[in-house]
């Protein structure tokens, strides 16, 4: 068949001369040479399946602080880590998205992103990157779709394009971090990662090991919120960098300033003013609305200066701005990887109010601070910052009126805790209510060798008989106890094998630990090593449980509020039980960096080499003893194993309350419950507790 009879008889195919020469001419047109912000820009669309409030075609102008952070992750930028250590919902995964558009696009090569967990690895994928992929059409045809049939294309931890492919793995697992060789490095919140894992170290370490063939060619991104002090693996990383903060212009004097907490102002209605910031410099006052403006001329600029260079101010003027402006990796930022500090009140959608109102609840509450540290302020919690004196304790149970061995009529629970020492046993019980609020209603020492002699043990068991009246004149047991084994380990397994509600118990030092964990089978044996019985035993989160101890004196120091309402978590303490040696001893130990003496003795230079990761441990004060301190970290323990149990809601506090005195409790109480101010309840649900209420009630007035 000649050229033209093919013609002739197919004449819808396309004339070759101009296919070739059209591929010849795409072949030859010059590559685009664009930053990721601009390929975001200009190839980006965002899916409204990911949940962004902005669907569409992506615009860096939204979040302008994210420009200069995710461009440094260009091939050809200098920089070889970047480091985000950013308050949440701020566009830390964001700009991972946007990278890989890039490298798919732009820079093909093998890439990973690192999750803490595989839950969040999987949602990541079907959330944010996914989604990304098939709504932007300028990379959906580029990687392969997933099919779970065809073992060439993609799946939902694995993207293959032309030239490279993405591999989502999580932290927990080394199976993803080994094999493979990496130029692209993406890991999100690597506060969540664990520190060892199988037995091969950190994952991030083994995340690294995987681009040591890329050598500088080679690029990583980290993002997260804080951890906790002494063990922040971000806050480490951003100090060992050029330290970036985003300075904007003050809207009134256009001095431009890092926004930090302190200018914040709660509302002045007087004055018609919401929730505010103020300038450090014309104190004028910075509102939501002008957040959009500010962010638009905002500068990232490194803080971190060479010894004796003059330090950044925190304050510089519009004319100044560009001297103390440094690109990374130039100037005199050449020597150290760019490192981003970023808190919430530069988030886009995010007010001012909202920010204050998270500090305010948090307030007496350890567990929402550390969340409002973390997640907002984006610095690492320190759990040591509230150190309290014994003489401000003794001082603020003077005028305490509740008496000593009586619940109190805002307690439910009773839980009791006994520390072992060679000379004796000391003995306390707490009466546990709603909100965190303890009260020490009896302690005891029963003296005697616990080793050697009976006495103290008949003690400790009679006292764990007692019962103490209520506010509605009854009378109510102890609910659960615990004994110390760290000291005579054989005569407390045995005191505690015949008794249920007694638990031995045995401290733990790790941090984030449980409570109280789960227990283990310890033997008992006798004279000829025979097993006799056995016995549960419960390892105690020592770490937590002495913050929060710590917490609840500092809100005991400070009082109640105008109201008379008692922050979360307070410990009252009656003047009878808590003298000078019981405040002494309940202040005995101090979280420090156990190196802080030694690093002290060093030169200024030498302590510029010592890795921020400081370790902090709680240290008992030489000289004094911490036996009522343990006894209580014991019993708090105890208590959080009941509420946890017994699943102890508002509500649920409430029957409970009007179960152990007869009567409605205080309604102060339960104005601040734990399900939120935005929490709705079906009426069903309300008529039922109200009904359930009401059986309660004249069920205890029969029994009267």
């Amino acid at each position: 068949m000649t050229f033209h009879e093919t013609r002739l008889r197919f004449p819808e195919l396309s004339d070759g001369a101009a296919v070739l020469f059209r591929a010849l001419e795409a072949a030859s047109r010059p590559v685009e040479d664009l930053s990721i912000s601009e390929w975001a820009d200009r190839y980006r669309v965002v899916s409204a399946e990911s949940g962004s409030p902005w669907p569409g075609k992506f615009r860096t102008d939204r979040v302008p602080y994210l420009r200069e952070p995710q461009d440094c992750l260009h091939p050809d930028h200098p920089a070889r880590r970047v480091t985000a250590r950013w308050a949440a919902q701020l566009g830390k995964s964001t700009a991972i998205e946007n990278w890989f558009g890039f490298v798919v696009d732009q820079a093909p090569g093998s890439m990973m992103i690192v999750l803490p967990t595989l839950e969040e690895a999987t949602k990541f994928n079907r959330v944010k990157l996914q989604p990304t992929i098939e709504a932007s059409p300028r990379i959906a045809h580029k990687v392969l779709p997933v099919n779970s049939r065809d073992e060439q294309g993609s799946t939902t931890s694995f993207k293959r394009y032309a030239g490279g492919f993405c591999q989502i793995v999580n932290a927990g697992s080394s199976k993803g971090l080994q094999m493979v060789s990496i130029k692209y490095l993406a890991m999100d919140e690597v506060t969540g990662y664990p520190k060892d894992v199988d037995g091969r170290g950190s994952p991030r370490d083994q995340a690294r090991a995987r681009q040591k063939m890329y050598g500088d060619l080679a690029k990583e991104w980290q993002g997260s919120t804080p951890g906790v002090t002494g063990e922040c693996e971000i806050s480490a990383d951003f100090e060992s960098g050029d330290q970036r903060f985003f300075y904007v212009p003050c809207p009134h004097c256009d001095t431009f300033q890092a926004l930090a907490f302190d200018q914040m102002r709660e509302a002045e209605p007087e004055q018609d003013l919401p929730v505010h910031l103020r300038c450090v410099v014309c104190d004028g006052v910075i509102m939501d609305g002008h957040k959009l403006d500010m962010n638009a001329r905002g500068r990232w600029i490194a803080r971190r200066v060479r010894e004796g260079e003059d330090p950044v101010p925190h304050a510089i003027s519009a004319s100044e701005i560009e001297e103390w402006a440094c690109p990374p990796l130039e100037g005199r930022c050449r020597d150290w990887q760019p490192s981003y500090h970023l808190w919430a009140a530069y988030a886009p959608r995010e007010r001012f109010a909202d920010i204050w109102a998270r500090f305010q609840e948090a307030q007496g509450d350890t567990t929402k601070m550390r969340v409002f540290c973390q997640q907002d302020l984006a610095e690492p919690y320190d759990p040591g910052g509230v150190a309290v004196e014994w003489e401000k304790i003794v001082e603020a149970v003077r005028g305490y009126r509740t008496p000593a061995r009586r619940i109190p009529r805002d307690a439910a629970l009773v839980v009791s805790a006994a520390d072992v020492q060679g000379y004796g046993i000391k003995w306390v019980v707490w009466a546990i209510g709603p909100r965190g609020q303890r009260w020490l209603i009896d302690r005891e020492i029963f003296e005697g060798a616990p080793d050697q002699v009976d006495d103290a043990w008949i003690e400790l068991a009679d006292a764990l008989g007692r019962t103490y009246p209520t506010d509605g004149d009854r009378e109510k047991g102890i609910d659960l106890s615990g004994v110390d084994s760290g000291y005579a380990t054989d005569r407390v397994y045995r005191f505690c094998a015949g008794r249920p509600n007694v638990f031995a118990v045995d401290g733990r030092h790790s941090q984030g630990l449980p409570w109280l964990g789960t227990p283990v089978k310890k033997d008992i044996r006798d004279q000829r090593r025979r097993v006799v019985a056995k016995v549960l035993l419960y390892p105690v989160g020592n770490y937590d449980i002495k913050t929060e101890i710590m917490a609840g004196l500092a809100n005991l120091v400070q009082g109640p509020d105008q109201k008379g309402i008692w922050p979360r978590n307070t410990l009252h303490m009656p003047p009878d039980l808590c003298d000078e040696e019981f405040a002494q001893e309940m202040t005995a130990e101090r979280l420090v960096d156990p190196d802080e003496e030694a690093r002290a003795s060093v030169s200024r230079r030498a302590r510029r080499l010592i890795s921020p990761k400081a370790p902090r441990e709680w240290k008992r004060i030489v000289g004094r003893k911490n036996d009522w301190f343990d006894a209580t970290v014991y019993a708090f323990a105890l208590a959080w194993h009941l509420e946890h149990k017994r699943r102890l809601t508002a509500d649920r506090w409430a029957d409970l309350l009007l179960e152990v005195h007869g009567r409605k409790p205080e309604p102060d109480l339960f104005e601040a419950a734990e399900e939120g101010p935005f929490t709705k309840q079906s009426r069903k649900g309300r008529s039922d507790r109200a009904e359930r209420r009401s059986q309660n009630r004249k069920k205890w007035a029969k029994r009267k």
